[in-house]
């Protein structure tokens, strides 16, 4: 993330998307945890809106992002 204002911008492209059920961020790893449900919103979709906010996508578990 390098930066708090990561989050601002995550939030705006997921927090109203159906199927997000939650968003956290860890600033010290770096990483995003997206809680959602697979059956109204795919992982694709999710990265879709992620790249679409000029941040690159990884794939970390099958718990989240």
């Amino acid at each position: 993330m390098y930066c708090i204002s990561f989050k601002p911008i995550v939030e705006r492209q997921l927090k109203d998307e159906k199927g997000i059920k939650s968003i956290k961020f860890d600033y010290l790893t770096d990483r995003i945890i997206v809680e959602f449900d697979p059956s109204v919103l795919t992982r694709e979709e999710i990265k879709y809106r992620l790249n679409k906010s000029g941040y690159k996508f990884v794939r970390l578990g099958d718990r989240g992002f």
